[in-house]
């Protein structure tokens, strides 16, 4: 079975690469990803930490989700959604013990087919049942936090590691 691991605020360390790779049949960066070209069969999204060169090489190698991949869509038109930022008002997203979010992401779920996000930015996992929808924050992998990603059953799971 595929297994994916969805990061956000991925350091560029030999051991957390290494982690990555020995453990998934790929990665989906929610954003925030130091070095993607050295994770395998790494696709993903931007978030507001990438710099200029990580965005030309995901272009470049066409491993910048754009609109669907794998069940999943950034443009809100699938039933699971991936995003950088969490919604505002979903009481998802926390950097520092502060709630984050942005209105349009919250407006965009509101308007659409989606029934479940997933986003990046935050420190902690969490998993909010609100308004109808299911919001989860995979959490910063710096932390140990990541999600697991099973395509063909369109399935997460939370994880931690306990070192990286």
């Amino acid at each position: 079975m595929k297994k994916l691991a969805m990061i956000t605020r991925f350091p560029c360390q030999e051991d957390a690469v290494e982690y990555i790779n020995n453990n998934f049949d790929g990665v989906i960066g929610l954003g925030d990803v130091e070095c993607p070209q050295y994770l395998n069969n790494f696709h993903g999204i931007l978030g507001e930490m990438e710099s200029v060169y990580i965005m030309k090489y995901l272009k470049k190698t066409e491993k910048l989700i754009t609109k669907e991949f794998l069940g999943l869509s950034t443009d809100f038109s699938t039933e699971i959604s991936i995003t950088h930022f969490p919604p505002k008002g979903f009481k998802s997203g926390m950097i520092i013990n502060v709630e984050i979010g942005k209105k349009e992401i919250s407006a965009k779920i509101l308007s659409s087919k989606t029934k479940i996000i997933i986003h990046g930015h935050s420190e902690n996992q969490t998993i909010v049942n609100s308004q109808g929808f299911q919001v989860i924050s995979v959490g910063a992998f710096e932390k140990g936090y990541l999600a697991i990603y099973y395509p063909e059953e369109k399935k997460v799971q939370l994880s931690k590691i306990s070192s990286h």
